[in-house]
């Protein structure tokens, strides 16, 4: 079988093999070319020390990414190529990182340290696909399967734990029988995990279209980071129509109940994700039960936690039951921008209440106000109408 590789990456390969060294791609760029999926990440690995590398590309652009593991980054007009030396791990005293690599010339120790079978695959245009561990099996199985003894590989890197479970998430594969007994097992070691890192891979795993039947299936290894969450999930239809974000706040919402928002946020924080990711969840999960049946109610919560948030609070509300489709309908007229439902879209601002002597926070209370009259009805948004009730209003 023939796979494509971009022009930068087999420049690099072709240059390699020219001074009498061996390179292939490696890894998930070969898995996703033989399942049929778009290959975004080209790595490379190679017999040539990362000295040899560095003088093979002296006239390139070349970034000591990690060279000490055998890592150096190569720019081929522009593109980055990671260019790995075939290496034997050794010990991971963090559960993470080896302290120490060797670097070997034999392809097969290399690929004998990777994570999973179908991950575990090399190809070259000379060589084609070098597959010592049976990844190509496990694909058309859809297996994913630790290489070698499980325990040894999620001993190395407790990462591997939950990437085991993202994958089958995202591939819509089966966690083979002693993969998933040595994750499970070893799921305690997740919390000397970066929680940067870990969140990294829930998000992806959220992503998926097997993701439904994964977090049921593994809950208890999620429970490990995300002890918040019961396993209770809801409804399939309502999850598989979702997005990843809305599949995260669901979880919380029907694991949570009342206390929705705030187990969100301390999950968050303490997986220390960014601030928009928080406020947004909070926002919606304080917000998804509130009726959405009127233009009114669209434009109030619009103003209350802005367009973004509220959009995302119907969602939830519809993904949950607590509003109908329409809700959602009503919503996007709402903000459609022929409606008021922020202070910018009123017909005054801050210069006319300063006119009229309202001084700092009278000025936004007053805004406030008007708004909230707007949108009820009892005003138009008109200039005139808007400073005919001021005035009727300062003078009582």
């Amino acid at each position: 079988m023939n796979i494509e590789i971009p022009n930068g990456a087999l420049f690099i390969i072709d240059r390699l093999e020219s001074l009498g060294y061996r390179a292939d791609i490696v890894g998930g760029c070969v898995r996703d070319a033989l399942l049929g999926r778009v290959a975004n990440d080209f790595d490379i690995t190679t017999s040539a020390s990362p000295d040899e590398v560095l003088g093979a590309f002296s006239d390139c652009r070349v970034i000591e990414t990690g060279i000490k593991h055998g890592t150096v980054t190569v720019l081929v007009e522009g593109e980055p190529y990671e260019v790995t030396t075939y290496r034997i791990d050794g010990e991971y005293a963090d559960s993470r990182h080896p302290d120490s690599v060797t670097f070997t010339t034999r392809i097969e120790d290399d690929l004998a340290r990777r994570d999973f079978t179908v991950n575990a695959m090399a190809y070259s245009p000379k060589h084609g696909i070098t597959d010592v561990f049976g990844g190509r099996s496990d694909l058309e199985r859809r297996v994913i399967r630790a290489v070698g003894d499980a325990e040894v590989r999620f001993t190395e890197d407790a990462l591997r734990i939950i990437r085991a479970v993202r994958f089958s998430a995202v591939l819509g594969f089966s966690v083979e029988e002693k993969t998933a007994s040595a994750a499970r097992a070893l799921a305690p070691r997740l919390d000397g995990v970066s929680r940067e890192r870990i969140y990294t891979e829930w998000y992806k795993l959220l992503s998926g279209d097997g993701a439904f039947d994964v977090i049921r299936e593994f809950s208890d290894i999620i429970r490990v980071f995300l002890p918040e969450l019961s396993g209770e999930l809801p409804s399939r239809e309502s999850f598989v129509g979702a997005c990843a974000e809305e599949r995260q706040l669901a979880l919380f919402a029907v694991s949570c109940g009342d206390l929705a928002a705030e187990s969100f946020l301390s999950a968050m924080q303490r997986l220390k994700t960014d601030r928009r990711t928080r406020e947004r969840g909070v926002a919606a999960l304080e917000n998804y039960k509130t009726p959405v049946t009127s233009l009114s109610d669209a434009q109030r919560l619009a103003f209350k936690i802005g367009a973004d948030s509220a959009r995302l609070a119907v969602k939830l509300g519809v993904m949950l039951g607590f509003s109908g489709r329409h809700a959602l309908s009503v919503l996007d007229e709402a903000v459609s921008g022929e409606h008021p439902y922020r202070i910018s879209d009123l017909r005054v601002g801050g210069d006319e209440l300063s006119a009229l002597g309202l001084r700092g926070r009278e000025i936004g209370e007053t805004l406030s106000e008007l708004l909230e009259c707007v949108i009820d009805g009892k005003i138009d948004n008109e200039k005139n109408a808007l400073l005919a009730y001021l005035q009727n209003h300062l003078e009582k």
